[in-house]
């Protein structure tokens, strides 16, 4: 079969005329040729490819076609959470961080006024949720930003003990210890702290038993991963204090219009995702970190991040917004000599949560703080009423919330099997992470989810263990 000479539209350089020109330039005769430097047994020279789709018509077909073959909240209901959870984007949301001067910028400030008074007001938004004093452009995650929170801790008590919850994400402690290792040590030593199997709340006892002259930061999640609220969150601050340690904080904004923000209970240093706030679920991404700290220069100085900054101009009555706010902090500035390097943020995700937290306002957030309380409570209830299957944890939680199916006789695997064939994502599997809880599973409620799909729920689940 006579191979074609394609000249593909989105390759200017296919076009045989522009081809002869570089080939003749590089003395090749063959693309082939190209590759002469590559080992030939590591060299695929015929690929097994389809024909190419030459026109945009008929490309958009195709991948319209490959992608309505995924499973997605469209097409299932969805009670997977551990972490990225489903929430509603106001349509408004996406129609701002949309706008080309918005979506094609790399960080969206140097000279740009308007890009950097967003920032602005997402930073302050955020100050004023959490109670915190001084706050960065984002880092790539809420793991990252943890990693981040623990060296500030460090640096600033000059100790390297960290304590942190047992209970925490699997995936953030990951991130965490691959954030503090170093080429010839880690940054940090990290001890684990018990948590009592029947409320799912930090065990106190070991906490105090572990605390010493040499603990940088105590580090609690609140809500916690597995869900529950840490009501002991402002005793386990005071304990941090007294032994000369920072209180870490990581929390979930969306969390905060219903339980008390971190720096009403103590905290110095806050962190987590802003997934929640205005950001769409995408195949891992739509996360990103803040880091906020209190409102002192020993703090403000430990942020690696940009700051966007406000003041008045030569114009009376006229406010300018800058990022160079202390600079010389930043790895832009002195380079290798920076306390951590600084690198490409999620500033456009942090833009939706700006424009999300000014749509709600306080009184929004705290309505849909309630309606996530409410929902998950009722999700709870109606699923410890089928015989077998019961609630974890007694204590308060918020989204989430543990579901114990060890007297069902089935594997939380054979569980989520049986109900993604009736289009319903189950809970996160916690028989691999945490084994101790046996046959468990973490279930997530949140704003998007109605009495019926939460009934749906229970009715299939029923079915499968009876």
């Amino acid at each position: 079969m006579t191979k074609r000479n394609i000249v593909y539209p989105y390759i200017p350089n296919t076009a045989p005329e522009t081809k002869a020109v570089l080939m003749e330039k590089v003395k090749a005769k063959t693309e082939m040729e190209l590759f002469d430097s590559i080992p030939a047994h590591l060299l695929q020279k015929e690929m097994n490819l389809p024909e190419p789709l030459l026109d945009e018509y008929s490309i958009r077909r195709h991948a319209d076609n490959l992608l309505s073959q995924n499973a997605n909240l469209s097409t299932h209901k969805y009670f997977l959470g551990a972490g990225c959870a489903p929430h509603y984007v106001p349509a408004v949301v996406d129609e701002i961080i949309g706008r080309g001067e918005l979506a094609t910028a790399y960080s969206g400030l140097m000279a740009d006024q308007g890009k950097s008074q967003i920032q602005f007001e997402y930073q302050s938004m955020m100050a004023e949720l959490l109670d915190m004093g001084c706050m960065a452009m984002p880092q790539y995650d809420g793991g990252t930003s943890a990693g981040h929170a623990i060296r500030i801790a460090c640096r600033i008590t000059e100790r390297r003990k960290v304590l942190m919850p047992k209970s925490m994400s699997p995936q953030n402690g990951e991130i965490i210890q691959n954030y503090l290792g170093g080429i010839e040590q880690s940054f940090a030593d990290i001890e684990y702290i018990a948590f009592d199997k029947q409320t799912g709340l930090l065990d106190l006892d070991d906490l105090q038993s572990k605390l010493d002259d040499q603990t940088a930061a105590v580090f609690i999640e609140n809500p916690t991963f597995l869900g529950v609220v840490e009501t002991q969150a402002e005793q386990i601050g005071k304990l941090a204090k007294q032994a000369g340690a920072e209180f870490i904080v990581y929390a979930d904004p969306i969390s905060l219009g219903v339980i008390e923000a971190p720096g009403t209970y103590g905290a110095t240093i806050a962190c987590g995702d802003i997934h929640s706030l205005g950001n769409h679920m995408s195949a891992g991404g739509g996360v990103a970190g803040y880091v906020m700290v209190k409102d002192e220069e020993a703090y403000l100085y430990q942020l690696k991040d940009q700051m966007v900054g406000a003041s008045p101009t030569s114009v009376d009555g006229e406010i300018g917004f800058s990022w160079v706010t202390a600079f010389e902090r930043t790895s832009y500035a002195v380079r290798e000599d920076a306390l951590e390097f600084t690198g490409t943020n999620a500033a456009l995700l942090s833009m939706a949560a700006g424009v999300y937290l000014a749509l709600m306002g306080p009184q929004g957030m705290a309505s849909i703080g309630e309606s996530i309380m409410q929902k998950s409570q009722y999700a709870a209830k109606q699923l410890a009423e089928i015989p077998g299957v019961s609630i974890q944890f007694t204590a308060p939680f918020f989204k989430e919330f543990v579901v114990d199916f060890n007297r069902t006789n089935k594997t939380v695997a054979e569980i989520n099997q049986g109900l993604l064939q009736h289009k319903i994502f189950g809970g996160y599997d916690l028989s691999q992470s945490f084994p101790e809880l046996g046959q468990s599973a973490l279930f997530c409620v949140t704003e998007i989810h109605t009495q019926s799909d939460i009934d749906e729920l229970v009715e299939t689940l029923k079915a499968m263990v009876e």
